[in-house]
């Protein structure tokens, strides 16, 4: 069965692993790094590392680096392409790209990290799973021998990596993989389709049981005082206005009022 992949999908892919398989064959007189996003940037810029913040996403350190982001993105991307706009998904891939290259670089700065170097295309990969997040929640996904939510594994990749982005902002050593670009893609990929506005943090379950306890209060506290009301009204008839309390009197004014 022949799989017809989407033409942005498809050409990057193909970029994906000419220039993979060129660097691989070329590892020994050629380093990848001279053209990969380095934090050395900021002790010896240069138009090497100038240019890394946009090629990077096309770079792999090795086979199984871009096997496994190919996979994905052959999935995924397929399925977004098919259902942003063109203009919309070119956007994400672009934005996703530089905007997560450059929170890397800054938080590389901040926490003085040592000279590094970042290849791949997981941001990107990332950026897609945010998106899918937003629009494919319940998606079926088939991890071998089990299949799950795409919300399950998301969600599971995207908070592993602000997790350990938060880490390393405190100089805590998690692996080699740089986090933040995977959480800032998948970032942009989420508010990019709309994300921010179809999620308000009202909604989840703690500021949900809050509004329901404040409004089952706000009834029982109504209910109270239309008790009240009731049993003050009656005085009046039976007693006469006269036999009124000044607390009284204030409490039904104030309940004038509110009618």
């Amino acid at each position: 069965m022949r799989v017809l992949l989407p033409p942005i999908t498809k050409s990057l892919l193909i970029s994906w692993w000419v220039i993979g398989l060129l660097s691989l064959a070329a590892a020994n007189s050629f380093s990848v790094a001279s053209i990969a996003l380095n934090n050395a940037i900021w002790r010896e810029p240069s138009i090497g590392h100038f240019l890394g913040i946009f090629i990077y996403p096309f770079l792999h350190d090795g086979f199984l680096h871009l096997f496994f982001n190919s996979i994905v993105f052959a999935s995924l991307g397929a399925l977004l392409e098919s259902t942003l706009t063109r203009r919309l998904f070119i956007r994400m891939l672009v934005i996703a790209g530089i905007f997560p290259a450059l929170a890397w670089l800054l938080i590389s700065f901040m926490t003085s990290e040592p000279p590094v170097y970042v290849v791949g295309g997981s941001g990107l990969v990332y950026a897609l799973f945010g998106a899918c997040l937003c629009l494919f929640p319940n998606l079926p996904l088939n991890l071998v021998f089990v299949e799950v939510r795409l919300f399950t594994v998301a969600v599971a990749l995207i908070a592993y990596s602000f997790i350990a982005t938060i880490a390393q902002l405190f100089g805590a050593q998690w692996g080699g993989s740089a986090h933040a670009i995977h959480f800032f893609g998948a970032l942009c990929g989420w508010i990019l389709v709309g994300g921010h506005q179809r999620f308000a943090i009202s909604a989840l379950p703690f500021f949900e049981t809050m509004r329901v306890r404040k409004e089952q209060s706000s009834a029982r506290k109504r209910q109270k005082n239309s008790q009240r009301v009731d049993d003050i009204l009656a005085k009046v008839s039976r007693d006469g206005i006269g036999s009124l309390s000044p607390s009284e009197r204030k409490f039904l004014e104030q309940q004038s009022r509110k009618k």
